[in-house]
């Protein structure tokens, strides 16, 4: 009897430990209020450009060939160098100059053994040499290749979706590569396309510069005029899984956020973004962070306001 009375008692012991104190009928639970930053709309211009991708390439380019077939004897050109207009570059002796040494002992034949000059027809910079000292070359063979500095223009590849809009003597922009802008146009374009990607290539002239080839640029190109249209923070901006509906969240006096539907536009490179909303106006203010997943007209606390 006393063991089932000790049993009964801690029983009653474990299930009041469990259940915890009895609440009272009027208590509620206490609900988190969102922090949130806000920031106004603002009025912006954007300009309706694209960026198209661009590489750099020689125009004028040339090779020094061998007159002769013979032995070459280099002068000591390497890559890098700089050749000028009718500089020597090697000069080449032939077998039947070779046997004459042996032959003329008198020196009568002479100024027939001089080797034959071989120079250059245009100034340029040496990019390969093929052939070295003593090397045997045939008549024709291209002993070095040369680039003209000054004929380095950008080749700027445009869809062919686009050629209604851009065209030879289009204004446009040369984003360098340390972000330096350099203002230009489109020249001439070449007369085929790319048949794999379906792009047309421009030629944009670069002027002095110190690129190389093969350089990839960026080329901005405005499609039409500037305009302007109210622009909120990107971050503002929420759409769905289709990202073809978008909103952002206004806030009210009352400290309540409503959800607002916009139609999204352009971005700027400030990471500003259009929207379009009859609902909207730069006296308002947008929920910049802190919004993500709110309901429509939560209850929502500022913890700082952004301009």
């Amino acid at each position: 009897m006393y063991k089932k009375l000790q049993i009964s008692v801690l029983s009653v012991l474990v299930l009041s430990a469990c259940s915890g104190p009895a609440k009272d009928a009027g208590e509620t639970e206490v609900k988190t209020t969102p922090l949130v930053t806000v920031a106004s709309p603002v009025n912006h211009t954007f300009s309706n450009s694209i960026v198209f991708n661009a590489v750099t390439q020689y125009q004028q380019k040339s090779v020094i060939r061998a007159g002769i077939t013979g032995y070459i004897k280099h002068r000591g050109w390497k890559i890098g160098d700089h050749v000028g207009k009718g500089e020597v570059f090697c000069t080449i002796t032939s077998k039947e100059q070779q046997a004459l040494k042996n032959i003329d002992k008198g020196g009568i034949l002479e100024k027939f053994r001089d080797p034959i000059k071989v120079t250059s027809g245009t100034a340029g910079i040496i990019t390969a040499v093929n052939f070295q000292n003593g090397d045997y070359v045939a008549e024709g063979d291209v002993l070095a290749n040369l680039v003209q500095t000054s004929s380095l223009v950008l080749l700027v590849n445009v869809p062919v979706e686009y050629l209604s809009k851009v065209r030879s003597g289009t204004a446009c922009t040369v984003i360098m590569p340390d972000g330096k802008q350099v203002n230009s146009h489109l020249q001439a374009g070449l007369p085929t396309a790319d048949p794999a990607v379906q792009t047309q290539s421009f030629i944009v002239s670069l002027g002095s510069s110190n690129l190389p080839e093969g350089a990839n640029l960026k080329v901005n190109i405005p499609l039409s005029n500037s305009q302007s249209g109210l622009a909120v923070p990107v971050s503002a901006v929420q759409t769905d899984e289709t990202q073809q509906n978008f909103w952002v969240f206004k806030l009210g006096k009352d400290g309540v956020a409503y959800k607002v539907d916009v139609k999204a536009g352009k971005i700027s490179a400030d990471s500003l973004q259009e929207v379009t909303s009859d609902r909207l106006s730069v006296s308002d203010q947008v929920i910049v962070s802190g919004a993500y997943g709110l309901a429509d007209s939560s209850k929502v606390k500022v913890s700082l306001s952004t301009p």
